[in-house]
């Protein structure tokens, strides 16, 4: 099966995936506000269906399809926060009212449980690997050194065993599982046999699985995929199997190993799983050093740790609020809104708005409310503010700051 056969193949399995799959993720309650976990609170199934509902795929597509007004959210959202994805969306809001207006379609309103399932949605997309080059991969299956142990379609040595069962697998995941579970025992292999270890970048583990699944004739079986994983039981596991003994997630827990909760891991599952391997010998020869058995994995146990560690970032940390008084400041919100009570404004008291502590009710009523603030804003001939990078997530502390002392009083 060529590259290009796969990728369709892989997108529109994925789309169908969103639909039907059982995941557990979706049955698992929103978030609560417990300051301990804010990992993924939304129904990623009911945001895919959001997104055509509500009308977001008339202008945007996914997955590198060129879309008919918007850009393809699937690039645009990579690597961002929940506070992060609202500002974006805030900040093209006035663009967006104009093509719509233009096309004639209705600008659609959420309730916050629905703005939550979209942006999950939206932050889940990345979480999914590329299909993979299996010409790439038939090159790095060689200079990996995977050859010499490994046979696939017959092709390689007989050290280790056959890797044509990876055939069925569309995700790494499994193949990675496997590759954690023998690590120390191949590597200790490797090093009898003078061969590198091999270490593991981008998307250089999905290429060496569509090499294997391109050569072992997979396409004629029945495809197997890895579904989405669970953030929360990846959480209880990151406890059972020891890893908070070594590291602290986020702040809380050993900071033997690197603190997970500043480290950047919203990469795909398959980088992630990269880097577990990259890391192997050196978390080995530390949880032996500390008389900690290293842990196996079966089943979904991988999926759902990974889950959790690509999730780990889905909601922003605590912001600045001095650096959001500024934001609050230069962005002209003060024009409109006061946030003591001081004098009247065109717009409410932020600081009295009941659910402002939920990032997510915040997006929502931003959304919802931008039409109106854009004719304000024309009438009064004001720019309308755009946030880049964590403004919006200092402004948000800001406020919070306010109604906490407040409150105190």
């Amino acid at each position: 099966m060529n590259r290009k056969a796969i990728l369709l193949s892989w997108r529109e399995s994925i789309l169908g995936l969103c639909f039907f799959l059982i995941l557990v993720l979706s049955a698992t309650p929103a978030y609560s506000g417990d300051p301990e976990w804010e990992g993924l609170s939304g129904d990623v199934t009911k945001g895919q269906r959001l997104f055509v509902q509500k009308g977001c795929m008339k202008c945007h597509t996914l997955w590198e399809e060129k879309g008919e007004l918007g850009p393809d959210l699937t690039r645009i959202g990579q690597n961002k926060t929940l506070l992060q994805l609202a500002g974006l969306l805030w900040s093209h809001s006035p663009k967006m009212t104009e093509l719509m207006r233009q096309k004639g379609i209705q600008r659609p309103e959420f309730t916050s449980e629905e703005m939550n399932d979209l942006i999950s949605f939206l932050y889940s997309l990345n979480y999914f690997s590329d299909p993979g080059d299996p010409i790439e991969g038939g090159i790095q299956f060689s200079k990996k050194g995977c050859i010499i142990c490994h046979t696939v379609s017959g092709k390689g040595g007989r050290i280790g065993p056959p890797l044509d069962k990876y055939s069925q697998y569309m995700s790494p995941i499994l193949m990675a599982q496997a590759m954690w579970n023998h690590g120390p025992a191949m590597t200790k292999k490797m090093e009898e046999q003078g061969v590198k270890r091999p270490y593991f970048e981008g998307a250089e583990m999905t290429d060496l699985l569509a090499y294997i699944r391109s050569m072992s004739g997979g396409e004629k079986e029945e495809r197997i995929y890895t579904p989405l994983g669970d953030p929360r039981a990846g959480e209880k596991l990151f406890v059972e199997k020891s890893c908070t003994l070594c590291h602290a997630v986020p702040g809380k827990g050993e900071k033997i190993g690197p603190d997970l909760g500043t480290v950047k891991l919203n990469k795909s599952i398959t980088e992630i799983a990269g880097l577990l391997w990259n890391h192997g010998p050196k978390m080995w020869a530390k949880m032996e050093e500390q008389g900690i058995q290293a842990p196996q994995f079966r089943e979904n146990e991988m999926s759902d740790l990974l889950a959790y560690l690509y999730f780990l970032h889905y909601m922003d940390p605590p912001g600045d609020p001095e650096a959001g008084k500024t934001v609050f400041q230069e962005k002209k919100c003060i024009s409109c809104h006061t946030v003591r009570g001081e004098a009247k404004g065109i717009g409410p008291d932020l600081t009295r708005l009941e659910r402002i502590t939920s990032t997510v009710d915040i997006a929502t009523t931003m959304w919802n409310h931008a039409p109106v603030m854009e004719k304000f804003m024309e009438v009064g001939k004001q720019e309308w503010p755009r946030f880049e990078e964590n403004e919006m997530r200092d402004l948000v502390e800001y406020l919070r700051s306010i109604q906490a002392t407040r409150q105190e009083k």
